[in-house]
């Protein structure tokens, strides 16, 4: 693993897409820390829609709020969530993959549960719970994470229906050993850099599926800085002031590209079907 991890090195995109990702994660992360948290309610009427300058790198919203400021707040925002998501989809969908390969009595309806997940669009879905619980960050993030965990369940269950016809998982059934111990012990480290080789893409878009939630109403609120809410309020100003959509819109892009970058090593150095 530590050898195919090292290879990253050896791939221009790949370490540019990482490099690049760092680069704003570290941003993001330090931003709390540098800019106060006044910036996101403090108004002045009498800097609004300044164009971006020494003072102001981005300009100003209309608001007079400094636009850099609010985007390095919600990138801090964004990726906290979209790796949160893409976590807590990949724990779920994992285990009830795992559980839905191994174990034949649950195959059935944890796959026909799939199935519905998958069935409806991701954004509506998403659009639907979002409604259901409120506007919140925390709702935001369930609400991903039950329209991302369908994706990792059958891929996973894929993997392990192709391990457990391996001879060492006859042998640990022949030897008595249990479904939990199976599943934690053996079958998932055999089966789940596949798995996590989809990861760093669906970050990408996650975050591109927040934005537009945030752009269409569906977001954490309109005092709370993220790069979709953003690009919505500074619609209205989009050809007296661009900047307020062009900045937010290019951290979208910058960060979904350098994931997608990253993305793809991943799925190259990872997945065995690729490889071969």
């Amino acid at each position: 693993m530590l050898g195919q991890l090292a290879s990253i090195r050896r791939s221009t995109v790949a370490t540019t897409g990482a490099a690049l990702f760092v680069a704003i994660f570290v941003t993001g992360a330090v931003a709390p820390l540098v800019i106060p948290a006044s910036v996101v309610r403090d108004v002045a009427f009498g800097a609004r829609l300044l164009p971006p300058s020494a003072r102001h790198w981005f300009g100003t919203d209309d608001f007079g709020r400094d636009l850099f400021s609010l985007v390095m707040l919600a990138a801090n925002l964004d990726l906290r969530v979209a790796l949160s998501v893409v976590l807590g989809a990949l724990l779920v969908g994992t285990v009830l993959g795992a559980v839905a390969g191994l174990v034949n009595r649950l195959d059935e309806p944890i796959m026909r549960a799939t199935d519905v997940f998958l069935s409806i669009p991701s954004l509506v879905l998403a659009m639907a719970i979002a409604s259901v619980l409120g506007r919140s960050v925390q709702n935001l993030a369930i609400a991903l994470v039950f329209v991302s965990w369908p994706i990792y369940c059958r891929l996973m269950r894929g993997q392990v229906l192709s391990e457990k016809q391996k001879p060492y998982v006859k042998s640990l059934r022949t030897l008595g050993v249990g479904p939990a111990r199976m599943i934690f012990l053996h079958v998932v480290p055999n089966t789940l850099f596949p798995v996590i080789a989809r990861a760093p893409a669906d970050v990408g878009l996650i975050l591109i599926t927040m934005a537009a939630l945030s752009y269409i109403g569906f977001g954490p609120g309109p005092y709370v800085p993220e790069w979709g809410s953003l690009v919505a309020a500074g619609q209205t100003y989009i050809f007296q002031a661009p900047w307020l959509v062009v900045f937010p819109g290019v951290a979208i892009f910058l960060t979904s590209l350098s994931l997608n970058l990253v993305g793809d090593w991943a799925r190259d150095v990872f997945d065995p079907r690729l490889r071969s």
